[in-house]
């Protein structure tokens, strides 16, 4: 791949950080994540609440995940996309230590964590289309490693050191040591440049949002696009049930814990930051679906040895580490497919990203029907079929050359002036 380097300002005042360090700003996601998916769920258990309404709650609160893309489009109007993702890191901040504090009033607590989603799938197509203006086309796979890992490295940790933080300290204080390491990584915007194509004016905007938009609903390759995250060929969504399954394994609560923290953690940043490297060899594309493959395969060969709390421990391992290489894969063609001087970048952003929340929605849904159906087996034949099903299906989907698939110009927005 040819090599190019990092865009900075037009001016050339001052130059991009290197992409795995513009990576790290999502680390303030996983935080924050950490809290509203493990913290939070384990402090209502401990006062009794059901696990029908904890489970309510929590998936309530991320049904914007499917839904951002409609909000998207005013992250690039307006202000700069800078502005935007230092007040959504923000809203997220507050409205994470506010949920910490109505454990006592669930419906309340319901539409906090709610509103506190929509920050948080907001935040990350804010600083995407932000740092995609500012690197060269070949850096934007490291930086969608980069981003896959840092946010799973903040999910890891938050989970674990949060609830030690809440009862080794006085709550409040406990709440403002986490919402201050959560927002640390934000200390890296002092040192990137506002992105060198400004977002729109509100008045100016709606005659070029609206057209893009238009060209973008027009384009079969983002839908293609679309259609390959909807389907689970890299969902690895066994990474969300199997710690619910630990006893068909003979593994004990205590080690299902370490291993679904520690464990699940070192694996999905290791996949992450391993998938750059065979970028350089394979298109991103053909790569998706490679891992999908192979990850299906893994899955099925946990059906050979005996139940053992080891093989838990590489099924947990291994299944995040194939999840955490597929996301990378996902930020990087979606990068890829933003380009530079794109006025919609943030919007293109989370309309393509939303397709990949889609699948971790039903999928565990259609896992846990095997389960019902077939124990372990049947949870492990159903997840690793319907991937190896969706691959197939998207390999024949995609039967033109791989690099006319992902060619830059053909998903990139025009150039400014454009229509």
């Amino acid at each position: 791949m040819e090599s190019t380097p990092s865009v900075g300002l037009a001016s050339g005042a001052r130059r991009a950080p290197p992409a795995w360090a513009l990576g790290l700003a999502t680390a303030c996601n996983g935080a924050f994540s950490g809290v509203l998916v493990i913290t939070i769920p384990q402090l209502l258990a401990a006062r009794g609440v059901p696990e029908l309404q904890i489970a309510s709650i929590s998936g309530l609160s991320f049904l914007p995940g499917a839904f951002n893309f409609l909000a998207a489009p005013i992250l690039d109007v307006g202000l700069s996309r800078r502005v935007y993702a230092i007040a959504l890191a923000l809203g997220l901040a507050v409205l994470t230590a506010l949920s910490l504090n109505l454990l006592s009033d669930l419906p309340a607590l319901a539409v906090v964590m709610f509103l506190a989603n929509v920050c948080y799938f907001l935040y990350t197509p804010a600083i995407a289309g932000w740092f995609a203006q500012l690197l060269a086309r070949n850096e934007e796979p490291v930086l969608g490693a980069w981003m896959s890992a840092a946010s799973v490295a903040g999910f890891g940790c938050s989970s674990a050191a949060a609830i030690l933080l809440l009862r080794g300290l006085p709550f409040e204080l406990g709440v403002a040591v986490i919402c201050l390491i959560g927002l640390a990584p934000l200390s890296l915007f002092f040192f990137v440049p506002h992105e060198p194509m400004p977002t729109l004016s509100f008045r100016d905007s709606f005659g070029p949002v609206t057209r893009n938009l238009a060209r973008i609903m027009r384009d079969r390759h983002i839908w293609r696009m679309m259609a390959l995250f909807a389907v689970p060929c890299a969902t690895f969504s066994l990474t969300n049930t199997l710690s619910g399954v630990g006893r068909d394994f003979h593994a004990s609560e205590a080690f299902v814990g370490l291993i679904g923290g520690v464990g699940a953690t070192l694996g999905g940043v290791f996949g992450a930051l391993i998938a750059p490297v065979f970028v350089r060899r394979f298109p991103p594309l053909a790569l998706y679906i490679g891992i999908g493959v192979l990850g299906a395969l893994f899955t099925l060969s946990l059906l050979v040895p005996a139940r053992t709390s080891f093989l838990f421990a590489l099924a947990m391992v291994g299944e995040n580490v194939f999840q955490s290489a597929a996301f990378a894969l996902i930020y990087a063609l979606v990068l890829i497919s933003i380009g530079r001087n794109n006025p919609i970048a943030s919007t293109q952003f989370a309309l393509i990203n939303a397709a990949s929340i889609v699948p971790i929605v039903y999928m565990p849904l259609l896992d846990g029907l095997g389960y019902d159906r077939g124990g372990l087996a049947g949870n492990l034949m159903v997840d690793a079929g319907l991937s190896l099903i969706a691959c197939t299906v998207m390999a024949l989907l995609f039967t033109k050359p791989w690099k006319d698939t992902v060619r830059a110009e053909d998903t990139a927005a025009p150039e400014p002036g454009a229509t």
